[in-house]
């Protein structure tokens, strides 16, 4: 090979965008290898609660093994437990909030009944690869790279499981209060429904 080849060459790869997308960090911030979703009967506690009532046995976090949310809430962890099914979960999660991280900066993922194994990033996918469990289940944090992402859950063989894009996510929270009840607005004004 010439050294004009060996430098157009060089020259080539380092400008190439990689085939490969990138492996990056996660961190596991609480985890279960024998937790299991509870029977309808058991969830039933949280259905027959009013807040839950509409969506009982529909909900998104009840019906998917894999949620993304903002990390800096407290009500939606809170409410997202209880409709998955991990107000079950022996333990505690708090450890996962304190101190505080912002949405901006860490990317929040439950993978209920699988483990993570790898995570990767090309431009703003973010490729999680995961294996199904029998029991237990993850929350995971992942440095944000990108303003939005999108997230694929995928098996180690390359099978997508779930796609999550930040930019259309599904309909899964919903903020509705029900007729008649009172609300307080941000100057203490009482608002009726």
């Amino acid at each position: 090979m010439t050294i004009r080849a060996y430098v157009m060459l060089v020259c080539a790869l380092l400008l190439a965008k990689p085939l490969a997308a990138e492996s990056i960090p996660f961190e596991v911030c609480a985890e279960s290898t024998t937790w299991t979703r509870p029977t309808p009967e058991v969830q039933a506690k949280i259905w027959n609660d009013a807040r839950y009532k509409d969506e009982a046995g529909t909900a998104y976090a009840w019906t998917h093994n894999f949620i993304a949310l903002e990390p800096e809430s407290a009500s939606i962890p809170y409410h997202l437990m209880n409709e998955s099914g991990l107000w079950t979960a022996i333990g505690t999660f708090a450890k996962c909030y304190s101190p505080p991280r912002r949405g901006y900066e860490w990317i929040e993922v439950w993978a209920l009944l699988h483990r993570v194994i790898q995570v990767t990033r090309d431009a703003n996918t973010y490729t999680i690869t995961v294996e199904p469990t029998a029991k237990g289940f993850q929350f995971i944090f992942i440095r944000r790279l990108n303003p939005t992402a999108v997230l694929r859950f995928v098996t180690p063989d390359g099978r997508e499981l779930e796609k999550w894009d930040e930019s259309a996510p599904p309909d899964r929270i919903q903020q509705t209060v029900p007729p008649g009840k009172r609300i307080i607005g941000p100057n203490g004004q009482i608002i009726r429904r």
